[in-house]
Formats: structure tokens, sequence, C-alpha cells
């Protein structure tokens, strides 16, 4: 079942990395405070320059929230290996993590901000939900 992503990203007006991480605080994936969702303002359209794309960048933020580290002397591979998997399974699904490169390749209208841009990006906001929920659940036998 896709996330209903709209409700920010598209038609409520959050960029993509803002509406990504506010999805999963809404729905409980991962527990900070809503005003973490201010750090991805200038990561929307891949950090503004078309590089990583923005929802990509929130989703590993969210799993840094739920696996991370705090102290130097923490492990780290916990984290990295979530983050490793969901940017593999991501660029898997859609061959790239580069917003410019989403775009090209999905994005039919390629006007910036246009209709066909929103219709398409959401695709990418919804599955990195999806990815993040299913690597962050718990495992049965936890």
């Amino acid at each position: 079942m896709a996330a209903d992503v709209t409700r920010y990203f598209y038609r409520g007006g959050l960029n993509c990395a803002e509406s990504t991480l506010r999805y999963l605080i809404e729905e409980g994936v991962i527990d900070p405070p809503p005003e973490v969702v201010r750090m991805m303002t200038g990561f929307g359209g891949g950090m503004q320059r078309g590089t990583t794309c923005g929802t990509v960048v929130a989703a590993v933020a969210a799993i840094g929230w739920a696996t991370g580290r705090t102290e130097p002397g923490q492990p780290r591979e916990p984290s990295a290996a979530a983050a490793r998997e969901f940017l593999r399974r991501f660029e898997e699904t859609f061959g790239t993590l580069t917003c410019r490169e989403l775009q090209a390749a999905y994005v039919k209208e390629h006007a910036l901000k246009s209709e066909g841009m929103y219709r398409s990006c959401t695709v990418f906001v919804e599955k990195a939900v999806e990815l993040v929920r299913d690597i962050l659940r718990p495992s049965p036998d936890q």
C-alpha cells in the first residue's frame, strides 16, 4: 500500500526531503520532534543542485535517527548497514540516487515545479517511505 505522502508533498507544499521526514514522523516510524523537518528544507531538488535526491537524503537521515550513534565509541555498522540497504534498494528500483537523473528518466514534463514533476516525484517519496518502514520494522525475533 502506497503512503499518502501528498498531504505534505505535491499538494501539501513541502519539498521532497521535508515531506519524507515529516511523513515518517507523523506515522510514528521515527520519533524526533517535528521541528527536525526544518533541517531538510535545503535538501529539496537534490540540494538545490540536482545532486542526491532530497527524499533519499531524508530517508537516510531518518534511518540515522533510528539506528545511529551519539558517541564515538558506539558502533556505526548497524546504521551504516541500514543506510546501505536503503540506498541499494532505492537505486535498484529507480536506477539512480541523483535528482537530475531521476527527473530525466521519470519526469515527462521537465519544467521545475510543474504538475508533472510533482506527480512523478511523489513516486520517489512514496518508495523511500516504504523502504524506510520496511528496513526499520523490527524483525519477528526481536
